[in-house]
């Protein structure tokens, strides 16, 4: 039962989506409908600026490391992996939008944060300084993803289980970015523009 209740828990919090709940109550719109149609912080950027942007990424990075850090204090360690894949299948697929959400990366990253701050660290100072240095927010995204289970298993963090789970995770983030892999093998993908309103 345990492990049920973290999962829904973490579901839930994980369906908070910072850039759609932005969207309708401050700019009245649905953010699916705008841009590239997907629910995260780099549409954000792009349809609202990068002000509401970064705002969207502190709100999904929050939830992930809030609901790892309630569920490792509730349940104990052993569910907290499990807590950050729950999470981020809430955020990329939450039951309310039609299961139409973000590809994780911000949450992703917050929770990664609690469970392992210096691996999550050196991880986000790549990513940042890859995304300022290209302004191509899904390479870099991609690259994070490959990373993260090798990060956590190399300072020991993941093993077994919790590996497995964590691998689950960059599975579904490498997924949910198919469709800029495409382009990026195409030599198409867009570089990171701010929106004007």
């Amino acid at each position: 039962m345990k492990v049920v209740f973290a999962f829904l828990f973490s579901y839930l919090m994980g369906t908070i989506s910072g850039s759609f709940l932005i969207g309708k109550y401050i700019y009245k719109v649905d953010i699916r409908n705008e841009g590239s149609g997907n629910a995260g912080t780099t549409n954000a950027i792009r349809v609202f600026g990068v002000k509401t942007g970064l705002y969207t990424f502190l709100i999904d990075f929050i939830k992930g490391s809030l609901t790892v850090f309630l569920v490792r204090e509730v349940f104990g360690p052993e569910v907290q992996y499990l807590a950050l894949l729950a999470c981020v299948l809430g955020h990329d697929f939450p039951f309310y939008m039609d299961f139409k959400g973000g590809k994780g990366v911000a949450t992703s990253i917050g929770g990664s944060l609690i469970i392992a701050p210096v691996p999550t660290l050196i991880l986000m100072g790549i990513w940042i300084l890859g995304v300022a240095s290209y302004r191509m927010v899904s390479l870099w995204s991609i690259l994070l993803y490959l990373l993260l289970p090798l990060d956590h298993y190399l300072f020991g963090l993941a093993k077994g289980r919790d590996l497995i789970l964590l691998i689950l995770i960059s599975v579904l983030g490498l997924y949910r970015h198919k469709e800029n892999i495409r382009r990026i093998l195409r030599g198409e993908e867009k570089k990171l523009e701010g929106g004007k309103k």
